[in-house]
């Protein structure tokens, strides 16, 4: 079965290994589509050493809103929000015996740019120009306000990477999560996971906050 693991993932174990991004490489993220408010999918994978995982929200689950951020208490629940996920030690917590420590650690949001356009926004725009240069220019996106095109409508999720490597991974027998703490508005969290042991999948809430893996 670690074969197959490695057969399904390879991509993500060499991100895992070389600290670029994770955000693509399971061919978990495409199946994602779901948008209620209160629900959110947690994909994981343990493949060796490499332990992956990978959150998809709605902005309304973390911040309260999901449209780009325009005063001064959304843009500070916007960066509340992504201090709190990029502390994967404090939301993510791990058997100590297992040794993992943090390789990787990404937030793709588009309700705030943080130093110029945020990475959703810049992949967006630039997908954009591709398909107009393939079908020609139209004049009818031009003038959609904010948020409101495609690109908008898309965008209104969270997408956040860990990637950790263990030195025994053998013995990590459980994983607890603090998401539920840090954000009151997400309710519940469909998880996926494959492992040494095969594919997996249940549902954590606020009661239920642990990840057995053993």
């Amino acid at each position: 079965m670690a074969a197959a693991v490695a057969g399904l993932v390879p991509s993500m174990a060499v991100s895992a290994a070389d600290g670029t991004s994770v955000s693509h490489a399971a061919g978990f993220e495409q199946q994602y589509d779901g948008h209620a408010h209160g629900a959110a999918q947690l994909d994981l994978v343990l493949d060796g050493a490499a332990l992956m995982l990978q959150l998809y929200s709605p902005a309304m689950n973390l911040v309260g809103f999901e449209h780009r951020a325009r005063s001064a208490p959304e843009r500070l629940a916007v960066e509340t929000a992504l201090e709190g996920l990029h502390q994967a030690e404090q939301m993510i917590k791990l058997d100590a015996a297992a040794g993992c420590t943090l390789r990787h650690a990404e937030v793709k949001q588009a309700l705030l740019d943080i130093g110029g356009r945020s990475e959703a926004a810049e992949h967006d725009h630039a997908e954009e120009h591709v398909r107009e240069d393939e079908h020609g220019h139209d004049d009818t996106h031009a003038h959609e306000p904010e948020g409101q095109g495609e690109a908008g409508r898309a965008h209104t999720d969270f997408e956040v990477s860990y990637a950790f490597h263990c030195t025994a991974p053998e013995k990590l027998t459980s994983i607890s999560l603090a998401f539920f703490a840090r954000f009151p508005g997400l309710e519940t969290l469909d998880v996926r996971m494959i492992t040494a042991d095969g594919q997996r999948a249940l549902t954590l809430d606020s009661h239920n906050t642990d990840i057995g893996l053993r």
